[in-house]
C-alpha cells in the first residue's frame, strides 16, 4: 500500500508531510485534553522565557536532524512525540513549526506547516453568528446603526478571517530567535527583526483603519491607560469555547474589565514604569545606557525579541508581550496559574487579532514608536534621485478579465505585449484615460465558501470573505540616462482622508524592473505577484484551506510556495458601496542601492524578509520607505511635489455585488 496521501485538492502529499500534518493537529479544547501540562497558563511566544524554551527545543530538533541525514524528519518527530508527553504540547508544536520553516532537511523536501484550517479548524473558523454588514458609511456617533449597538461587530469578517490570522501566527513563527542549522547551539538574531515587528504590525493597523474609515467608524483608539475600564468586550467564536464544562479553550473578555496583576512578573505598576521609561528614552533620544535609539532596537525592546542588547530588553521589560498576557487574563488575573482558568485569545498569536483589544494595544505600541519617529529629520528625496521620469497619468489600471489575452501560461507575456502596444510606442505621451480598457476604480466583493468543522461532526456552514477583482498595473516610465537602469518600484495606497498620515499608507507591491538606456517603457505587473502576499496566491477554496500539494517522491518537482505573507484576497481594502476614494502612489528608487530581488522562493519579501535565517533583509532602505519619516509640513502633497520618480493617482475602490473572475486551470 502506498504511503502517499492526497490533500483536499486530490494531489499527492508525501509521507513526511503527512506525519507533520498529523502531529501538528491541535485537539479540540486542547487545554483540557492536555491537562498534564504543569503550567496551566500554557505556552505563549509572547512570554520571552517561554519563547526561549521554544528556541532551545528547536535546537534539539536541529541536532537530531543533523545526526540523522537519511531520515531526519521521522527522527525529529519521534523525539517530539516523547517530549510532548512530558511538557506542554503547544510548546512542542511551536518549536516544530519553527524547525520546519528554517532547517534545510525540511526545506529541501518542500515540507511546510499545514494551514490553520487543517491543524486547528476550531481556532480558524469565524463566528457562526451571521451579522449584517453595513452597505456604506454609518453615522459613527449613532452606534445603534451597528449590530447590537457595537460597531466592532461590523468588522468580524475581517478580524476573524482564518487566512489573515494564519498570516499573523506564521509571522511570529518565522520571526523569532532561530538556532543556526549548522551549529544549533548558536542562536541567530534575524536581520532587522525589531524593525520588521514594528513595520508588519503597522501595516496591519493601516489596513484595519482603512476598513474603519470606509464605514465612517472611528479609527483605532490606543489602549494607553492601563487602569481604565475597557468598554469593548470580546466573546470568542463558540468553537473556541467548550460549553459542556467550565474548562474552556479561550476565555471571554467581559466589557468594562480592568487590567490586573498577573502573578509577580506582570504587574500594572511594572508596565506603567516600562512605558514611562520608554517615553523618557524617546525624549532624550537614547536608551538608559546611552545607546542611540534605532527603529530595529526599539522594536526588539518592545516586542521583545532576540538582540545583542539583552540588558536593554530586560530593563524595559518587553511591554508588548506583557500586555498580551495581561489582556488575556484580564477577567481572572489573580488566578492565571490555576487549572480551569483559561486566558482569552490575546494569549495565542493564531487567534489574538480576532479581539478588538489587540488593535487598541498595538496602536498604543505603535504610538510609542511614532513619538520617536516624528522627531526625526524628514527624507530629502531631492538628493541623487534615479534618472527616471514618471508623470501624472502614467499609472494605468486594467481589470484582468477585460484584457484581450489568454489566461494561463502565456498570460504575463501577452499582458506585457498588450500594454506596450496600447500604452507605449506612439501612444506613450498620449492621454489614455478614456481608453476602453482603462479603469479608474478598483472593485471588491464579499464571497461565501463552505467551512467544515473537521474535529467535530464534519458539518459545514458558509462563511464570508473578501475578494478583489484582479487587475494589472501598467506604469509608463522613462529612463532619461544613457545607461541601463535597474529600478525598484514601490507601490502604496492610502484612503484619501488619511493620506497625510505616514502610518496609513498601505504597501501593495515592491519589485525590480530593468529599464533600457534612453527608453520609454511600459512596465506590466500582475496584482497577484505582489511582494506582500504569500506565493503562490491563494484564490480557490482548495488553496485557501488545504496544504500546498507535496511531491510523492524526492525526485518529483514541488510547487514553490511561501508560508508567510499577507493573504491575496485581502490585498485591497474593501472600500464601500458607491466607492471610497484612495490615493495610489508609485515611487521609484535605484535597485543598485536597494538590492530588492525579483522574487525569492518566499515571494513575500516585504513582510517575511530573506529566505535563510542568517540572510539580510532584501531591501537596504528603511521598511516602509518613503513613508518611514515625517512628511514635509505634515503634507504628502508637499513631500512628493516636483519629483520625477514619483506620481500619485486618484482611484476609487467600490464594494460591489459581483464581477467576473479569472480562473486558470492548473
Amino acid at each position: 500500500m502506498s504511503n502517499v496521501r492526497k490533500g483536499k485538492s486530490g494531489k499527492k502529499i508525501s509521507p513526511d508531510q503527512n506525519s507533520i500534518n498529523e502531529f501538528l493537529k491541535v485537539p479540540k479544547n486542547f487545554r483540557k485534553d492536555e491537562a498534564r501540562v504543569k503550567n496551566f497558563m500554557g505556552f505563549t511566544p509572547f512570554d520571552p522565557k517561554q519563547a526561549k524554551q521554544a528556541v532551545e527545543l528547536n535546537s534539539k530538533f536541529m541536532k537530531i536532524a543533523n545526526a540523522n541525514p537519511n531520515d531526519p524528519i521521522p527522527k525529529v518527530l519521534e523525539f517530539a512525540k516523547v517530549e510532548s508527553e512530558k511538557t506542554d504540547p503547544e510548546l512542542i508544536r511551536w518549536a516544530l513549526m519553527s524547525f520546519i520553516t528554517h532547517h534545510p532537511a525540511a526545506r529541501s523536501k518542500s515540507l511546510r506547516i499545514p494551514s490553520l484550517a487543517q491543524r486547528a479548524p476550531d481556532a480558524a473558523a469565524p463566528k457562526k453568528k451571521k451579522l449584517p454588514t453595513a452597505p456604506g458609511p454609518i453615522v459613527s456617533d449613532k452606534p445603534t446603526e451597528a449590530p447590537d449597538g457595537d460597531v466592532e461587530l461590523l468588522f468580524d469578517w475581517w478580524r476573524e478571517d482564518p487566512n489573515f490570522n494564519e498570516h499573523h501566527e506564521h509571522w511570529h513563527v518565522v520571526y523569532q530567535g532561530v538556532p543556526d542549522p549548522n551549529n544549533p547551539d548558536v542562536t541567530i538574531n534575524k536581520d532587522r527583526h525589531g524593525e520588521l515587528f514594528i513595520y508588519m504590525h503597522r501595516q496591519m493597523l493601516a489596513r484595519f483603519d482603512a476598513e474603519r474609515q470606509a464605514l465612517n467608524v472611528p479609527l483605532i483608539k490606543p489602549l494607553d491607560d492601563y487602569r481604565a475600564p475597557i468598554p469593548e468586550g470580546y466573546k470568542p467564536n463558540q468553537n473556541l469555547v467548550d460549553t459542556d464544562d467550565n474548562n474552556t479553550t479561550f476565555g471571554t473578555r467581559e466589557a468594562n474589565a480592568v487590567l490586573g496583576d498577573v502573578g509577580e512578573n506582570i504587574t500594572i505598576e511594572g508596565m506603567e514604569k516600562n512605558r514611562n521609561d520608554i517615553e523618557e528614552a524617546v525624549k532624550k533620544g537614547q536608551f538608559v545606557d546611552g545607546t542611540e535609539i534605532t527603529t530595529n532596537l526599539f522594536g526588539a525592546i518592545l516586542e521583545p525579541s532576540e538582540t545583542d542588547k539583552q540588558n536593554l530588553v530586560d530593563y524595559y521589560g518587553g511591554l508588548h508581550g506583557n500586555g498580551h498576557v495581561a489582556l488575556a487574563y484580564i477577567s481572572n488575573p489573580s488566578r492565571a496559574n490555576e487549572e480551569g482558568v483559561d486566558p482569552g485569545v490575546m494569549y495565542n498569536p493564531r487567534v489574538a487579532a480576532r479581539d478588538p483589544v489587540f488593535w487598541r494595544w498595538h496602536r498604543h505600541i505603535d504610538d510609542l514608536v511614532y513619538k520617536w519617529e516624528s522627531k526625526q529629520q524628514q527624507n530629502d528625496f531631492s538628493k541623487s534621485p534615479p534618472p527616471v521620469k514618471i508623470r501624472e497619468g502614467d499609472i494605468i489600471l486594467v481589470f484582468k478579465d477585460k484584457l484581450p489575452i489568454n489566461h494561463g501560461a502565456t498570460q504575463d507575456d501577452e499582458a506585457t505585449a498588450f500594454g506596450e502596444q496600447t500604452f507605449g510606442g506612439n501612444n506613450f505621451d498620449t492621454d489614455v484615460s478614456n481608453n476602453e480598457y482603462v479603469t479608474h476604480g478598483l472593485e471588491t466583493k464579499m464571497k461565501r465558501r463552505l467551512w467544515t468543522y473537521v474535529e467535530d461532526s464534519g458539518a459545514s456552514e458558509e462563511i464570508e470573505y473578501l475578494f478583489p477583482r484582479e487587475f494589472y498595473y501598467y506604469f509608463r516610465v522613462e529612463n532619461t540616462s544613457s545607461s541601463p537602469l535597474n529600478a525598484t518600484f514601490r507601490v502604496f495606497l492610502a484612503p484619501e482622508e488619511l493620506a497625510d498620515s505616514v502610518r496609513h499608507w498601505i504597501e501593495l507591491d515592491k519589485f525590480k524592473q530593468e529599464l533600457p538606456p534612453n527608453s520609454k517603457t511600459v512596465v506590466s505587473r500582475d496584482c497577484d505577484m505582489s511582494s506582500v502576499i504569500r506565493q503562490p496566491p491563494q484564490k480557490t477554496e482548495d488553496e485557501l484551506d488545504d496544504t500546498v500539494t507535496q511531491p510523492g517522491t524526492e525526485d518529483d518537482s514541488a510547487e514553490q510556495f511561501c508560508d508567510c505573507g499577507w493573504p491575496f484576497h485581502l490585498l485591497l481594502p474593501r472600500g464601500r458601496k458607491g466607492g471610497a476614494k484612495y490615493k495610489l502612489l508609485v515611487f521609484i528608487t535605484d535597485w543598485s542601492q536597494d538590492e530588492v530581488p525579483r522574487l525569492s522562493r518566499c515571494g513575500s519579501i516585504s513582510f517575511c524578509g530573506a529566505e535563510g535565517p542568517a540572510e539580510k533583509y532584501p531591501d537596504s532602505k528603511p521598511m516602509g520607505y518613503p513613508f518611514d519619516k515625517p512628511f514635509k509640513n505634515n503634507s504628502y502633497k508637499e513631500t512628493f511635489a516636483g519629483l520625477n520618480n514619483a506620481t500619485i493617482k486618484d482611484v476609487t475602490i467600490s464594494w460591489v455585488d459581483d464581477f467576473p473572475e479569472i480562473v486558470v486551470e492548473a
